[in-house]
């Protein structure tokens, strides 16, 4: 498996362990992030430290994985954008809907 999704403190923390975060890990990531969101961890961090790339249907399970969490008055937050990956949250603004830090610490205290 290409990511890890850890419980802590009732906040879901994904973890994406590929350089490049494709249609390939796209698809089972955001069927078990909607699991887990309708499981009551609406609060979701996603890592993307060790990601170079992403792709266009990886930033669609992003945005359904924002979506859904908002439903369930929750948050899905960004962590860890490296140089190209935050080029393509420029690029397609993607910036503007998710909140952005540079740590799963800053990312935690600001839910």
């Amino acid at each position: 498996m290409s990511y890890r999704m850890e419980e802590q403190d009732q906040k879901l923390l994904v973890t994406i362990d590929a350089k490049r975060a494709t249609v390939d890990i796209s698809g089972s990531m955001k069927d078990d992030l909607m699991v887990k969101i309708e499981n009551g961890f609406s609060n979701v961090i996603v890592d993307l430290s060790s990601v170079d790339f992403v792709d266009s249907s990886f930033l669609g399970a992003l945005v359904a994985g924002l979506k859904k969490s908002t439903m369930q008055n929750g948050d899905l937050k960004i962590v860890g954008l490296q140089p190209p990956v935050k080029a393509m949250f420029e690029l397609t603004r993607l910036y503007r809907i998710f909140d952005i830090f540079a740590s799963v610490d800053e990312a935690v205290a600001s839910f």
